[in-house]
């Protein structure tokens, strides 16, 4: 469940971004 979550979160930030949704999510792509 938690890793359907952030992957659904890295599609929503990936489409916000304008970035390629590149699958799992990397922790070391996006830094704040």
């Amino acid at each position: 469940a938690l890793g359907v979550k952030l992957t659904k979160l890295t599609e929503e930030q990936a489409s916000y971004l304008g970035l390629p949704v590149t699958g799992p999510f990397k922790s070391d792509h996006y830094r704040y």
